[in-house]
């Protein structure tokens, strides 16, 4: 390999690593607002309106990046399923922060790869080696020390959160098999689109779910959006631009932005077990990676 691939290489590396810690540090941010708002709406309201504004900097990218032409995808089905997959787990994860910490509740939904390694070996044929196993195992130990099940600290909510792990497997799985030849903006289209039918459904044919906005929340909804739109097209890009196994573990810097966002909006300062099962999840997720 000469000299200029392999400096192409190492500028592409530091460039994925920059842009998924910049696209996780936004959804966590985003993810601020969503608190706030669902205190006083559903979350179904939430990510319909939400959806809206987020196809501002997804129309834009398609503008900058001329993919416009590669919208009209040969794998629909697939697009459509993996947003849909991606659209239940975030409102899942609405679902548990109404009353978990935003720490705690990032926590919990980053047990997902866990969920992907464990099903991969029957739906995707994929051989787990030992070390993947001992991943697993630690990983599940995380969320179950945050959980703690059966015990008088365990809150309702955290199914919520084991749902939303659940549905996003469901979306890296799907992913996997969608495979990566369409452009970042094509997928953040198709994405958006799901997130919108998520939320539009429920509310039109479900009473009870629209309702009046104030603008200060309209605001931050009209914000959340933008952020969202912006920090899924970044999240792809890295996915582009890097491989998988030197982006996926910095998706675990959203932990330590969720924990100093959640102390200094809403003053949570998370127990010794939620910090054990973070640095459980967080070792995990990263030898994890390093085996994929």
């Amino acid at each position: 390999m000469s000299e200029t691939s392999d400096q192409q290489q190492h500028d592409n590396a530091g460039t994925a690593v920059i842009v998924i810690v910049a696209g996780v540090g936004l959804l966590t941010t985003g993810d601020i607002f969503a608190k706030i708002v669902t205190e006083d709406m559903t979350p179904f309201n939430y990510v319909l309106l939400r959806s809206i504004f987020a196809f501002v900097p997804v129309l834009i990218a398609l503008q900058i990046t001329r993919t416009w032409r590669l919208l009209k995808t040969q794998r629909l089905g697939g697009q459509v399923a993996r947003g849909l997959a991606m659209a239940m787990a975030y409102t899942c994860y609405l679902q548990s922060i109404q009353t978990l910490p935003i720490a705690d509740a990032t926590a919990i939904i980053f047990s997902s790869p866990f969920l992907v390694a464990l099903f991969s070996r029957w739906f995707l044929g994929e051989k787990v080696p030992l070390i993947r196993w001992i991943a697993i195992v630690l990983g599940f130990t995380g969320a179950l020390v945050i959980v703690q099940p059966g015990t008088e600290a365990f809150r309702p909510a955290a199914l919520w959160g084991i749902g939303g792990a659940a549905a996003a497997a469901v979306t890296a799985l799907l992913a996997r098999r969608l495979g990566s030849t369409e452009p970042a903006p094509v997928t953040s289209f198709y994405t958006t689109i799901a997130f919108l039918l998520t939320g539009l459904i429920p509310v039109t044919l479900i009473p009870g779910h629209w309702g009046p906005v104030s603008d200060l929340h309209f605001l931050m909804i009209a914000g959340g959006g933008l952020i969202a739109g912006t920090a899924h097209f970044l999240i792809i890009l890295a996915y582009r631009k890097g491989q998988a196994s030197l982006v996926a573990p910095f998706e675990y810097s959203s932990l330590p932005i969720a924990v100093v966002l959640g102390y200094v909006v809403f003053g949570d300062i998370p127990t010794t077990a939620v910090w054990t099962g973070i640095a459980l999840i967080i070792i995990a997720g990263a030898l994890l990676a390093r085996r994929a």
